[in-house]
């Protein structure tokens, strides 16, 4: 992979160079040393995170709300997107993206909201340093560093960061700005390993009593019927905390409101926790029970997503277990089933 470095003042002028092309937005950690992406002009700076922000970076994709049809209208509903940069995107993010990729770009139907705001946008990756206990990428094959699905990626080394090219629109951004990107040195690269390993090495073994006898798959197949869904299930409150904060959730509702003498159509994040999800004409519902709703949320995750994709639909980036009023560790309950 194409690697680069770029120091730390040339990095502020990379990104006075993006914020002229569009939007940039930036990771920045508030009063309370969280983590969240704020646009790069309220902030005058990028603080390296060395961790996932706390919000998925779903919204710039994928609308919580948005307008997706006027009628009667004869104009497109679809606007076209302003440019824009998101730099901080961590392996989980990045692995999350690739998710809603495939569920909103491929088959026979394309997202074309999505699409006009992915064909904008910029993703800069970058490496973990500080992972929160509750990360557990590595248990869903995800690595706490930038390694496929970023324009960009960036690792924080001494005096600069390594810079790694992930796809044709990076390479163009750095051929614009040669006089920034210096070649990466052997000493570079040697430092970027580094920081990966040491990485990797921790959220190994923080995960490590997690992790599963064989695949997600294999313990999903038999653990439908276990004791520890009915345990783990009573102090859910049906919220849907876990289901909006997870970077690959995708569910949706569509909905006609009328407006004078127009009707607007508007599609709004849904969640398969709400009792009222898979019901259907006549009343009848499939998952009419919470433990069934329940079940759902982790046999999507890691079984029917694989069964289309090959790859869970869990990133590992842990935003479920901080989110939740329950305190339901996802980690625990998938332990918990393991042992059966």
């Amino acid at each position: 992979m194409e690697a680069h470095f770029l120091t730390d003042s040339d990095l502020v002028s990379f990104l006075n160079w993006l914020e002229k092309r569009g939007d940039v937005y930036v990771t920045a950690r508030d009063d309370d040393g969280n983590v969240g992406i704020k646009p790069y002009s309220e902030t005058g700076d990028f603080a390296y995170p060395g961790v996932r922000a706390f919000q998925p970076l779903k919204p710039f994709f994928f609308s919580a709300l948005e307008e997706v049809a006027e009628y009667p209208s004869t104009e497109s509903p679809i606007k076209e997107s302003k440019p824009f940069a998101i730099i901080g995107a961590a392996g989980c993010d990045l692995r999350a993206i690739e998710a809603l990729d495939k569920v909103f770009l491929e088959g026979d139907f394309k997202d074309p909201f999505y699409e006009e705001r992915r064909n904008k946008s910029l993703i800069i990756g970058i490496d973990c340093t500080e992972p929160l206990e509750t990360c557990f990428c590595v248990l869903v094959g995800v690595k706490p560093y930038a390694e496929k699905g970023f324009d960009l990626g960036l690792v924080k080394i001494e005096g600069g960061y390594v810079v790694e090219v992930g796809s044709e629109k990076g390479k163009v951004v750095v051929g614009e700005n040669k006089g920034l990107f210096k070649p990466a040195t052997e000493n570079h690269l040697s430092q970027r390993d580094g920081v990966r390993k040491k990485t990797t090495d921790m959220v190994e073994k923080q995960s490590k009593e997690f992790k599963p006898g064989g695949t997600w798959q294999s313990v999903m197949a038999k653990a439908y019927e276990d004791n520890a869904w009915s345990k783990n299930v009573e102090t859910c409150v049906e919220c849907g905390a876990c289901l909006f904060i997870c970077p690959t959730c995708q569910c949706f509702l569509l909905y006609d409101q009328k407006t004078k003498d127009k009707y607007k159509r508007l599609k709004m994040w849904d969640t398969c926790a709400y009792r009222s999800f898979a019901r259907v004409a006549g009343g009848a519902n499939p998952r009419d029970q919470l433990i069934e709703r329940f079940k759902h949320r982790y046999y999507h995750k890691f079984d029917y997503f694989f069964k289309n994709y090959e790859f869970e639909a869990c990133t590992g980036c842990g935003r479920c277990i901080v989110a939740c009023p329950g305190e339901i560790d996802m980690r625990k309950v998938l332990k918990e089933i393991c042992r059966s």
